[in-house]
């Protein structure tokens, strides 16, 4: 394929063997005259490019062997040229036309088009009459939807039927959903039509997604927040806090005690109420450490968040509840973990700590104890070797499969597993 300036056609003609794809055959046609150039349909003295269409017939795959033969005329792919025509689309005199004239079958077919920006995309998203009908109830309605889907699932190649189930709409915002990704979807009419009729459970999976996705705006969230209160809870980082709280639900505020991001002043209306939670979840500061030590002593040590004098002041009181929960947390200083691992008590807990070096996780695999190597097999830090080999335990083997150090591994070598 020969490279070119596009540009350099302007008062020529062009070749299109076969048919358009991305663009309709006169909206192609429109944007050549836009650069001044024209379509012909037989090559003739003019014709400085010659494009390869789709569905060319055999009388235009034998001229087209032939042109390559015979002519010096480049020869380029017909995504090259609707790429390079589309950068030519007026976007506010697209949008004012399709508004005046109301041709939906026409607007299908830019959304469909994978060469518009995605700032025009959205634009267009919103012109779109869903007719009353859902995201897939209509043949129309379920082009678009597939269109979202298409245009912003990054590996649709590996998985080209997500675009027609509803499922595949959630995980698109699981997985690719940005802020203004969110918003677009949540504004089309048949997802609004269910934030304002809570009784309609159809979508309930779609809206699972956008309640959860940390890039969800907070006025698509306010809509959310009486249906989906329990997974808004569940957010990190946390939003509409104090309107969660606002809702005096003992089951909203159990969630939100063990969310990481909770505020200070949330922390501190939670914590008469739920002082283990708070002990075990919340950012611990000085004052709200003194306050817990003495009667939540075994959950401070679980706490990610204490400073390793905070550790140092659990462990000294030597409880064995506390120096279990110190064993198995991820963040406890390395000093604390030597003396825990030598002294070969809390074996199960050590396994199952994230931080521990490879040679004390071989060390205790060695240990050959059951209780051990189940824990072993759902860490993450263990070593892969010691992962195949505790596959092969049927005792352990869904743990292994289940660790996701180990599914990376399988997914990372292309390694078939079964």
């Amino acid at each position: 394929m020969r490279l070119m300036n596009y540009n350099d056609l302007s008062g020529k003609s062009v070749l299109l063997l076969g048919k358009t794809r991305a663009l309709q055959s006169d909206e192609f046609d429109a944007l050549l005259r836009v650069h001044n150039v024209t379509r012909v349909s037989v090559y003739d003295s003019t014709v400085a490019l010659i494009i390869e269409g789709r569905m060319m017939n055999p009388y235009e795959q034998s001229e087209a062997e032939h042109l390559y033969e015979t002519q010096d005329a480049p020869i380029v792919e017909l995504s090259e040229i609707e790429r390079w025509l589309c950068q030519s689309i007026e976007p506010n005199r697209l949008l004012m036309s399709l508004k005046l004239s109301r041709n939906q079958e026409r607007l299908v077919d830019f959304l469909q088009n994978p060469y518009i920006t995605n700032e025009l995309y959205f634009k267009l998203l919103a012109l779109y009459d869903w007719q009353n009908e859902g995201l897939f109830d209509t043949d129309t309605n379920r082009d678009v939807t597939a269109s979202i889907i298409g245009r912003f699932y990054k590996e649709l190649e590996r998985n080209h039927n997500v675009q027609y189930a509803m499922s595949g709409l959630a995980h698109l915002i699981e997985r690719y959903g940005t802020t203004e990704l969110i918003d677009a979807i949540a504004c089309l009419e048949p997802i609004a039509k269910v934030l304002r009729d809570r009784s309609n459970r159809s979508l309930s999976g779609v809206l699972d997604a956008i309640a959860l996705h940390p890039q969800t705006s907070e006025v698509i969230l306010r809509k959310l927040i009486e249906e989906r209160a329990t997974l808004l809870a569940h957010r990190e980082p946390l939003s509409l806090e104090e309107e969660l709280l606002a809702l005096k639900s003992e089951e909203i505020n159990t969630i939100l005690a063990q969310n990481k991001t909770l505020s200070q002043q949330g922390t501190d209306s939670l914590e008469r109420d739920f002082p283990q939670l708070i002990a075990a979840n919340a950012i611990m500061s000085e004052e709200r450490f003194e306050r817990l030590i003495e009667a939540y002593g075994e959950y401070l040590a679980s706490n990610q968040s204490c400073s390793i004098s905070m550790q140092q002041r659990l462990f000294a009181l030597g409880e064995e509840a506390i120096i279990e929960s110190l064993a198995a947390n991820p963040k406890t200083h390395e000093e604390i973990l030597e003396v825990i691992f030598e002294s070969g008590k809390h074996r199960v807990a050590l396994g199952s700590n994230s931080s521990l070096s490879p040679e004390k996780l071989e060390i205790l695999y060695a240990s050959q104890e059951y209780k051990v190597l189940e824990a072993l097999a759902a860490n993450t830090a263990t070593p892969i070797y010691l992962l195949y080999q505790l596959s092969l335990d049927r005792r352990f083997e869904r743990s292994v499969k289940t660790n996701p150090a180990f599914g990376k591994h399988i997914q990372t070598h292309n390694i078939g597993w079964h």
